[in-house]
C-alpha cells in the first residue's frame, strides 16, 4: 500500500471517528477537571469517627450475643426476605446513637463490615427500621442542631448523587433536607441508621457536571441497563483509543512540512486547524492514555482483600465470648486508659477467637480477648505471619513481615478511600510475589496486591488518576502537575470539534 493510501485512511478514521465521538472527548475533558473538586458523598471512616460521643458503660448492656438473637427474631417474625438471605451476623459495634446506646450488627458484604440491623442496648428492642424522626436526629450529627428540617423523603435505590454500587448496601434511605447555606440533604439507611452520604448545592453541580457525564451515569442506563452501561463503558473509550492514535500519527507525519526546502515551519495548517495540530500532537498521548485507563477502570482488581481472605482471618465462630464489653474496658490498665473514655466497642473475630476492639478518644485502638480477658495494643510479627499465612497461602514462604507507619506504593490513601495505618505487611515468595496487608490491631485483612494488581495500579490508576508516588495525596502539588494537562487535553479535544462543527456545516451546505 502507497503512502498515499495509509495517509488517507488514517486521515478519514480520526476524521469520522472524531465526528462521532469528538465532543463526548471534550466532555470528558472537562467532566474530569470538575471531578478534581468533586465532594464525595459517602463519609471516610475518620468522618464517621469525629461525629461519635463518648459514653459510659452502664452495668444492665443485654450484650452482643442478645442483640444477635434479638435481631435474629425480629427477621423472622418480620420474614423479611433480603435479611433472611443475607450471611450471617459477623460482630458489631457498641457506640452512641442518636441519644441511646445501641448495637449495630454486621454482615460480611464483599471484604466490608456492613452494618445492618440496630438493636438498642440495654432494652434488646430491635429499632430497624428507624423512623423519620430518628433518621433527623442522626442527620443532625452532620449539620448540626441549627439548620430547620424542609422536607423528608424515601428513597428505594440510590439517586443521581449516590448511584454507584457501594451506595446501594445503604438503601432504602431517607433523605433529609436542611435549609441551611449549602442546602444540605443526609441520607440516612432506613435499616442500618447510619449516613449514606451528604450532598450539598456543589455536590449537585460537580455530580451533573462531573461525575454524571464522566461516568455516563444516567439513571436509565446505570440501574436499569447496567449490562448495556458496561459496554458503553468498553467500547467508546477503546474507540477513543483509536482516534487518538490516528491523529497523534497524522500529525507527526505532518510536522515540518517543508523541511527539504529548509524551511522549520511546524505546521501547514492555520488558525484552528494549526492549533489543532499541534496540541494534538503535545497533548494526543494524554487523550490515549486517559481514554485506555478509563476503559480499564471497570476492569481488574482494584487492591482490596478478598471475600475469602477476610473469612480466612476471621475464621469459624467456634469459641463461645466468656467476657462482656463491660469487663473487656475495666481490663484496661490505667497505662492504657488515660482516663480517655471509649467512642465505639466493636465485636468481632480472629482466627476464630472472638475478641473486641476498643476505640477510645484520640484515635487509640486496644484489642481484649473475650474468652481469657488478656487485653494488647497491636499484633505482634509472629501474629500477623500467622494470620497471612492462613488467609493466602499456608504452604509459600513469607519473606518479609514490615509494620508500616506511612503508605508505600500499592496502599495509599485516594479522596475517598482511606486505608487504615499503622498495618502489617506480610509479602509471600509465590509465583505473583503477592503480599496482604493486616490491621495492626483487629488483624482483618485491609490491602492485598499480587502481579495482576500491580499492573493496573500503574496501567489504570497511575495513568488515569496520577496518584504516583511523591504527588499522590498532596495537594495542591497533584492539581499543579495535573490541571496543566487537563487543560491541554481540553484545547485539543475543543479544536477538533469546532473543525468537525465547521466539517458538518461544510457538508450540509
Amino acid at each position: 500500500m502507497s503512502g498515499w493510501h495509509w495517509k488517507r485512511l488514517d486521515y478519514l478514521i480520526h476524521r469520522w471517528i472524531g465526528i462521532v465521538l469528538g465532543l463526548l472527548v471534550l466532555v470528558w475533558f472537562i467532566s474530569g477537571i470538575v471531578m478534581i473538586y468533586y465532594p464525595w458523598p459517602m463519609p471516610t471512616a475518620s468522618e464517621e469517627f469525629s461525629r461519635m460521643r463518648s459514653f459510659t458503660l452502664p452495668p444492665d448492656l443485654i450484650g452482643f450475643d442478645s442483640a444477635t438473637g434479638a435481631a435474629r427474631a425480629s427477621h423472622m417474625e418480620r420474614q423479611d426476605p433480603v435479611s433472611l438471605e443475607r450471611p450471617e451476623y459477623v460482630g458489631g459495634r457498641l457506640f452512641e446513637w442518636n441519644g441511646r446506646l445501641v448495637y449495630s450488627l454486621w454482615r460480611q458484604h464483599r471484604y466490608l463490615d456492613q452494618p445492618t440491623t440496630l438493636v438498642d442496648a440495654r432494652t434488646g428492642r430491635v429499632l430497624s427500621p428507624i423512623t423519620p424522626r430518628d433518621a433527623i436526629g442522626v442527620a443532625r450529627t452532620v449539620v448540626g442542631p441549627l439548620p430547620d428540617v424542609t422536607g423528608i423523603e424515601q428513597e428505594t435505590s440510590g439517586d443521581h448523587y449516590l448511584m454507584s454500587t457501594e451506595y446501594q448496601v445503604g438503601f432504602p434511605a431517607y433523605v433529609v433536607h436542611f435549609d441551611d447555606a449549602s442546602s444540605t440533604a443526609v441520607y440516612v439507611s432506613r435499616e442500618a441508621g447510619y449516613v449514606v452520604g451528604v450532598v450539598t448545592d456543589l455536590t449537585r453541580w460537580t455530580t451533573w457536571l462531573g461525575t454524571v457525564p464522566h461516568w455516563l451515569y444516567f439513571k436509565w442506563l446505570y440501574s436499569r441497563h447496567l449490562s448495556w452501561w458496561l459496554w458503553v463503558s468498553y467500547v467508546l473509550p477503546g474507540i477513543a483509543v483509536i482516534a487518538g492514535l490516528t491523529g497523534v500519527v497524522l500529525g507527526v507525519e505532518q510536522l515540518f512540512p517543508r523541511r527539504r526546502r529548509g524551511e522549520w515551519r511546524v505546521s501547514a495548517y492555520r488558525g484552528i486547524s494549526k492549533w489543532h495540530h499541534i496540541a494534538g500532537i503535545v497533548f494526543g498521548l494524554l487523550v490515549i492514555t486517559w481514554s485506555l485507563s478509563g476503559l480499564l477502570e471497570v476492569l481488574g482488581p482494584d487492591g482490596f482483600p478478598t471475600d475469602r481472605q477476610v473469612v480466612y482471618a476471621r475464621g469459624p465462630n467456634t469459641y463461645a465470648a466468656r467476657i462482656s464489653e463491660v469487663e473487656a474496658l475495666s481490663l484496661l490498665d490505667s497505662s492504657q486508659r488515660r482516663g480517655l473514655l471509649p467512642i465505639a466497642i466493636d465485636r468481632t473475630r480472629l482466627e476464630g477467637e472472638p475478641g473486641y476492639v476498643i476505640h477510645l478518644e484520640g484515635q487509640r485502638s486496644f484489642w481484649v480477648d473475650a474468652v481469657t480477658g488478656v487485653p494488647r495494643g497491636e499484633l505482634d510479627s509472629s501474629r500477623a505471619r500467622q494470620i497471612a499465612a492462613g488467609a493466602v497461602h499456608e504452604t509459600a514462604a513469607i519473606t518479609s513481615v514490615e509494620r508500616l507507619t506511612h503508605y508505600d506504593t500499592y496502599y495509599y490513601a485516594r479522596p475517598h478511600r482511606e486505608m487504615p495505618l499503622p498495618a502489617w505487611r506480610v509479602s509471600f515468595a509465590d509465583p505473583t510475589s503477592s503480599a496482604i496487608y493486616l490491621d495492626a490491631v483487629s488483624g482483618k485483612p485491609v490491602g492485598y496486591v499480587d502481579t495482576e494488581t500491580r499492573w493496573y495500579r500503574w496501567l489504570r490508576d497511575g495513568l488515569h488518576s496520577f496518584d504516583f508516588p511523591g504527588i499522590n495525596d498532596k495537594r495542591p502539588l497533584w492539581d499543579l502537575v495535573l490541571l496543566p494537562l487537563m487543560l491541554g487535553g481540553t484545547i485539543a479535544a475543543f479544536t477538533g470539534v469546532w473543525l468537525l462543527v465547521r466539517r458538518l456545516r461544510r457538508m450540509a451546505r
